[in-house]
């Protein structure tokens, strides 16, 4: 297990399962940031009605909330993905690490951010020295530096462009129960739903579902 926070709070267990965000560089501007930290701070005023680890949940719950509302309006910075052929690179990519990295749950790809529910493989066999990713350090961050790293560069080969493609930092939430999996699920799905881009979710090109959660959708 491991934990530690830049602008976001990061808890990993090595064989857990995780619903994460990553978004495209710029997606959001500094002051939206500023407002969203400035948030934070103020919902650290704990309610005493309820425990610690409710008032945490909230607190989570409710900067998750605004962070999300604002990629999907989609106001700021570019919106690469929204292009087929560059979404179709970061599915690939996806799907290439499934069964070796972490079984894949879900997906949604956005035109500014992706979604992925999976649970990560812990692997007990010998960590080969060329293998970073196998680390049992922050597995989720390693992860999806990897699957940044590899997609950033095809990306922008594509679009004919160098830079920056991908935000730093992600958000990713560890999943605690049987309950929790099943709206993370349900709401990577239906977030081109939620954006008004598709009327079910199973229209929408760029996502994917493994099907023994289909009926709990």
């Amino acid at each position: 297990m491991a934990f530690y926070r830049r602008n976001l709070p990061h808890l990993q267990f090595v064989g857990a399962e995780y619903f994460v965000t990553f978004r495209l560089y710029g997606s959001l501007p500094g002051h939206i940031i500023m407002e969203l930290n400035e948030l934070r701070k103020q919902l650290g005023i704990w309610d005493e009605n309820v425990t610690p680890s409710e008032n945490k949940q909230k607190m989570d719950r409710l900067i998750r909330n605004k962070f999300e509302s604002y990629l999907d309006k989609s106001l700021y910075g570019p919106q690469w993905l929204r292009k087929s052929s560059i979404a179709e690179i970061v599915e690939e990519a996806i799907h290439f690490r499934n069964g070796r990295l972490y079984e894949l749950y879900a997906y949604s790809i956005m035109s500014n951010h992706v979604h992925m529910v999976f649970q990560h493989i812990e692997h007990k066999s010998k960590i080969k020295s060329t293998d970073h990713l196998l680390l049992k350090d922050f597995p989720v961050t390693k992860i999806l530096a990897d699957l940044k790293k590899f997609t950033a560069g095809k990306c922008n080969r594509r679009l004919g462009r160098r830079g920056h493609f991908w935000q730093a930092e992600n958000f990713d939430r560890l999943i605690r129960n049987n309950k929790e999996l099943e709206n993370c699920i349900r709401y990577t799905l239906n977030n081109p739903v939620k954006a008004g881009l598709v009327e079910y979710w199973d229209n929408w090109p760029h996502s994917y579902c493994k099907p023994e959660f289909f009926d709990s959708i």
